[in-house]
């Protein structure tokens, strides 16, 4: 009970109320992955990518993002994979324009390996995701705009007719959200 009071306290801090919708882009960095995803598929290259759409009630937002990052396949050269997402996305005030988040959801991955000599090798499966980050309200400078930075971790099993393999990536992301 104390525990739900404390919370409560802490959410009903003063800060600029946003609700509505919002657009947002994230460049991230080159996804740290699992060592089992590594040996059995291939490793990450280069930086990642996330488009994010939300809406917002005060301080719970309702996400989906699309997330993109290349990967040196072991067998078939340089493929992407996809993560897409939909996730719940708690923020917290801190003050001065600043907020910290904290964002739990589900995901579909996806690896397309296929081509015409090869069929049956894509790996598609379902996860989770977990992550946090800091924001800050961009109001005095544009309206509704803000810039985050967070981390996330990725898991999934992804299948495929030959193999299953567990994936896990780190992300560090930083970005910009736009209300609409």
């Amino acid at each position: 009970m104390k525990t739900a009071l404390v919370l409560t306290g802490c959410l009903g801090i003063s800060s600029p109320a946003w609700a509505g919708g919002y657009l947002g882009v994230a460049l991230g960095s080159e996804p740290g992955i699992n060592d089992e995803f590594v040996q059995g598929e291939g490793h990450p290259q280069g930086r990642s990518l996330r488009g994010l759409a939300g809406i917002r009630f005060s301080h719970v937002s309702l996400e989906g993002a699309l997330n993109g990052f290349t990967v040196l396949t072991n067998n078939f050269g340089e493929k992407t994979a996809y993560q897409l997402s939909g996730a719940v996305k708690l923020n917290l005030p801190l003050g001065n324009g600043f907020e910290a988040f904290a964002r739990a959801g589900l995901e579909r991955t996806w690896l397309n390996q296929s081509d015409a000599q090869s069929q049956g090798v894509d790996l598609m499966g379902d996860g989770y995701l977990v992550g946090g980050g800091f924001e800050y309200h961009l109001d005095a400078v544009i309206a509704n705009a803000s810039l985050f930075i967070d981390y996330n971790v990725h898991r999934a099993t992804l299948d495929s007719p030959r193999i299953t393999v567990d994936a896990t990536e780190r992300v560090w992301g930083l970005g910009i959200l736009v209300g609409l």
